[in-house]
Formats: C-alpha cells, sequence, structure tokens
C-alpha cells in the first residue's frame, strides 16, 4: 500500500517545485512578448489629445530612434539599485517598482510627455506600469525585451568605472 502512494505523490514533487519557481522569478517568455502594439510618436499625441491613456510597447531599436528626438520620453528604470549601477540604459533613472508608489511625485513632469519602463524581463516593469496608470500617468511604454534584450542587441550602456 506504501509503494502505491508514492507514486500518486510524485508529479506533485516534481510539479509543485516547477510551478512555483515560475510564480515568482521573470520568465524569458515575458521578456520577449510585446505589451501592446507599437505606435509612432504621433498616434501616442493623437491618444493623448483624446484623454485616453495608452500602454504601448517599444523595441530597443524604436527607443533609440526616440532618444535621438529632441524630446525624449523618460526613461525609468524599475529594477533595484545595485543591477542600476551594474549598467543601465543612458539616461535613465532608476526607482525601484516596490518604491513607485511612494515616490510617484518625483515623474509628474512626464505624467503627460511619457515614460519608457523597464527591469530585466518584465514582471517588475509590469508591476510599475499598473502603478503609473493608477496614478493617471498618460503614457507609459514598455521596453520590448526589456534589460536582456537590450544587453543582447549590444545597445548602449551606461556602467560606472570602479575605483
Amino acid at each position: 500500500m506504501r509503494k502505491s502512494l508514492w507514486w500518486w505523490f510524485l508529479p506533485a514533487l516534481v510539479i509543485v517545485p516547477v510551478a512555483g519557481g515560475c510564480s515568482r522569478g521573470e520568465t524569458e517568455a515575458e521578456a520577449v512578448e510585446p505589451t501592446a502594439e507599437v505606435t509612432t510618436p504621433e498616434d501616442d499625441a493623437a491618444a493623448l489629445d483624446e484623454g485616453a491613456a495608452t500602454s504601448r510597447s517599444l523595441t530597443p531599436d524604436e527607443l533609440i530612434a526616440r532618444m535621438e528626438e529632441p524630446e525624449v520620453p523618460m526613461i525609468l528604470d524599475v529594477r533595484s539599485p545595485k543591477e542600476y549601477a551594474e549598467g543601465h540604459i543612458p539616461g535613465a533613472v532608476n526607482i525601484p517598482y516596490d518604491q513607485l508608489p511612494d515616490r510617484i511625485g518625483e515623474l509628474d513632469e512626464y505624467r503627460e510627455t511619457g515614460l519608457v519602463v523597464y527591469c530585466r524581463t518584465g514582471r517588475r516593469a509590469g508591476i510599475a506600469e499598473e502603478t503609473l496608470d493608477q496614478a493617471g500617468f498618460g503614457l507609459v511604454w514598455d521596453l520590448q525585451g526589456h534589460m536582456v534584450a537590450w544587453q543582447a542587441g549590444d545597445y548602449p550602456l551606461v556602467v560606472p568605472v570602479a575605483n
């Protein structure tokens, strides 16, 4: 009898740790799935004129192009300060996602002009984007692939020099 019960619990022992690992970590699928359709700056401006809150996504190439425009959207890195210090997108400001509700006032000037949000693979950025949406931010872009894609694509990084 004991031997037959073991076989019933074996699948549960294998499934539970795997499922638990997926729910608390970031997955590669989150890193590559776009959260919304890609738009042009003109589309975003039109949406704001209509008063609609919009959530969009940008590829790393599109972000690079936007960084070369006269009005660069604010780039928000919601990773930990340690991760930020190890390398971040040029011009990015670091406000960890779990501090965002208390520090949202620091972003007021970007309420209507827009923010690009990224983390390592997308999980923390999604939480931050929801916080920004609830706080009434008009334009929020999600960086497709986040830092994993940025580094894989060999895009520019700011890495402080160690003393």
